[in-house]
């Protein structure tokens, strides 16, 4: 390794370190303030909101990672630009991307850091926080909401979906209950019942009616009580809560969107936020790249005007992001596009920039 690398390797590091540390403070001073009143109006103690910070920590370094990566190129290379350090270097033969080489390994290896901080730890950490948020601080869940789970919707195999006014869980009881059967897409078959049970062994519907449907409409049997032997679901599975995606590692996000898809569910949203997973971490060397190139314009930017050009970037990016991933939930983007439209608009703007900062 040269010494001009090593010199712009220890200036980048020590950047970041403060970017992260400072927009970390930022995050939790906002988010703290925004709480402030469901934090006193719940009587949280001081153990419970660090707890919740604690655990949030991950989450908010995976998505403040970027920004500081951005912030610490601009002002690193920016710096060395102001002293005209980086000019004697380029005089000196040595290109601009081989100069900014160590700040953009140093992104690659970021970039895949957070792949899998963001598989390994941040869906762990994400659970943990909703958990404190939710039971101790709010107390959403009293000991009653232990036992019933209220409007039930589950999705099942062999392509069937659970309705349910309330379910007992002590009793595996479900009281109202609706069980939709589809076949591509389509409505085959309904289950109606007041009451389902477990017997021990299998589902037993009580005061209802099945409802087969066909292209000339549809034939219906009352029945007082029925067996469903066939049914593999298990009391254990429908009280199962629904995860948020965010607090998914990718491998359960996909046996989950295989599990709706089995259902003939909609999975464009979970599609997209599978591939997100992926897609996030690499804005890292996307910054980086965009850094690099903003720094090594001729006219000269100042701090203030770096850290002005960091928010700048990162709002566009930001809001590019949660328009592809809308237009992804919606269908109207491919979930793959809806995932990385940011990625490639942003890569493409860097390497545009790039080139002719190098040339």
């Amino acid at each position: 390794m040269r010494i001009h690398d090593r010199y712009i390797l220890g200036g980048f590091w020590r950047n970041l370190l403060l970017g992260v540390f400072a927009f970390t403070v930022i995050y939790v001073t906002v988010d703290l303030s925004e709480e402030t009143d469901n934090f006193y109006d719940n009587k949280a103690t001081a153990r419970e909101i660090v707890s919740y910070y604690i655990y949030q920590l991950p989450w908010i370094l995976l998505l403040t990672m970027p920004i500081s990566v951005l912030l610490s190129t601009v002002f690193t290379l920016g710096r060395l630009s102001r002293e005209n350090e980086l000019t004697a270097l380029v005089v000196a033969g040595i290109p601009l991307t081989r100069i900014a080489l160590p700040i953009l390994l140093s992104a690659f290896f970021i970039s895949l850091a957070s792949l899998a901080f963001s598989e390994l730890i941040v869906p762990f950490a994400n659970r943990r926080a909703e958990k404190i948020m939710t039971l101790d601080i709010e107390g959403r869940r009293k000991q009653d909401s232990f036992k019933y789970l209220k409007n039930l919707h589950y999705q099942g195999e062999g392509n069937r979906t659970w309705y349910a006014e309330r379910y007992d869980i002590k009793l595996s009881v479900l009281m109202n209950v609706a069980l939709h059967e589809h076949k591509d897409s389509k409505l085959v078959r309904r289950i109606d019942a007041k009451k389902a049970f477990w017997d021990g062994s299998q589902w037993v519907f009580m005061d209802g009616a099945i409802r087969d449907f066909n292209e000339v409409g549809e034939t219906v049997t009352t029945f007082d009580r029925i067996e469903m032997p066939h049914l593999p679901e298990k009391p254990e599975d429908i009280a199962k809560e629904e995860i948020d995606p965010e607090e998914m590692s990718f491998f359960e996000l996909r046996d989950h969107i295989d599990k709706i898809r089995r259902g003939g569910g909609s999975i464009d949203k979970y599609l997209v936020d599978m591939y997100f997973k992926f897609s996030f971490p690499f804005t890292s060397l996307i910054f980086a790249i965009i850094g690099t190139a903003l720094s090594s314009a001729k006219r000269k930017p100042s701090m203030a005007t770096g850290f002005g050009l960091t928010l700048l970037i990162s709002f566009m990016y930001y809001g590019i992001l949660r328009v592809g991933q809308s237009l992804g939930h919606s269908g109207v983007f491919h979930p793959i596009l809806g995932a990385w439209i940011g990625n490639l608009i942003f890569i493409a703007v860097g390497a545009v920039l790039l080139y002719r900062a190098n040339k």
